[in-house]
């Protein structure tokens, strides 16, 4: 449900609507909150399984979901599941699922709701990213130390190629093809080629890099070093780590673009923002733990990793526009034109 701060922010709201549609995974709920462009809930999408991984192909008019559950051979879920409490493990660096256990991707008509298919693949998943020409998926296996590739064509997991240690984002690069994977536990980047199914390169970095976007244009990686409390700006064609700024604490979810970057400071219970040009910094708090963000439109999106709600702010601001209650835990955004 979407709830007015006031007048003055719906009027915001009304007046720098979302230009898309936002799809919302919520966890164990197995279910994915689908608002549209004026933060109205549009209705859910069912049937999932402890989905926390999605990505969106607009041309296709789909979305790609991971589970954090694992199955049987026959496509039938297990009874035990990753609650919240290990995949806050996993964050931290604790076990994960055992290299013999398999997922479900699931395929979903973005409109109608409706699942089109479902892929098996090794390990859990934790987060997704769709290749810039929508042919291919990319799946992160944090526990296999892997990323698998499904054509979106046939369904069929093309690949399972080793990336690094705990691979954590997939970002594709609309410039080359390729995709770029976080590996947290060696703090590296590897640059995947989903057409041979191969790591091209990997570059080194200070500290764990976990969620992060690609500033195509400009050439730049914008990572979260989470748990070194800092953001750094990287060369998406050298590695050269261009910038980095100390915002201190658990880091969580991280947006940019050419004027600023946003951080989820999740320790310490507040939304960052930080100028490009001047590097000045705003600090709000807005509730408990900021955790996912995503910049949709002309607002800076926000979920709570212990609160179910969504906010809404105005990124230059940081004020708060719009409360959206979720059912869960919202995880990976993705906004859908």
């Amino acid at each position: 449900m979407r709830t007015p701060l006031m007048t003055i922010g719906a009027a915001l709201v009304a007046s720098s609507a979302a230009i898309a549609d936002v799809y919302i995974p919520e966890g164990e709920l197995g279910t994915v909150l689908h608002l549209d462009e004026n933060y109205e809930v549009a209705g859910r999408i069912e049937g999932l399984d402890n989905v926390h991984g999605l990505a969106g192909a607009p041309k296709r008019g789909i979305l790609v979901a991971g589970s954090l559950s694992e199955t049987r051979g026959d496509k039938m879920a297990k009874p035990s599941q990753v609650s919240e409490e290990d995949h806050e493990a996993h964050h931290g660096g604790g076990a994960m699922a055992e290299p013999t256990a398999a997922s479900l991707v699931t395929l979903v008509d973005a409109d109608s709701h409706k699942i089109l298919r479902r892929t098996e693949v090794p390990g859990i998943v934790h987060h997704v990213g769709i290749s810039i020409d929508e042919r291919f998926a990319a799946v992160t296996h944090p526990g296999l130390d892997a990323v698998s590739l499904i054509d979106l064509d046939s369904g069929d997991v093309t690949g399972t190629i080793a990336t690094g240690p705990i691979p954590e984002y997939v970002v594709a690069d609309p410039e080359t093809g390729t995709f770029f994977v976080s590996n947290a536990g060696n703090n590296t980047i590897s640059e995947l080629d989903p057409d041979d199914g191969i790591v091209t390169r990997s570059f080194k970095l200070q500290g764990p890099p976990k969620h992060m976007l690609l500033l195509a244009k400009a050439r730049q990686l914008i990572v979260s070093e989470s748990d070194t409390g800092r953001v750094s700006i990287v060369d998406a064609d050298n590695g050269e780590t261009l910038d980095t700024f100390e915002i201190g604490g658990d880091l969580h979810g991280v947006a940019a673009d050419n004027g600023a970057i946003w951080s989820s400071a999740r320790e310490r219970d507040r939304v960052v923002r930080i100028d490009r040009n001047t590097g000045e910094r705003l600090e709000v708090k807005v509730g408990p733990e900021p955790y996912h963000m995503a910049r949709v439109g002309d607002a800076l999106m926000v979920s709570s990793a212990v609160k179910n709600e969504l906010w809404v702010l105005d990124p230059k601001t940081l004020d708060l526009l719009v409360i959206v209650e979720t059912d869960s835990t919202g995880h990976q955004f993705v906004p859908m034109p």
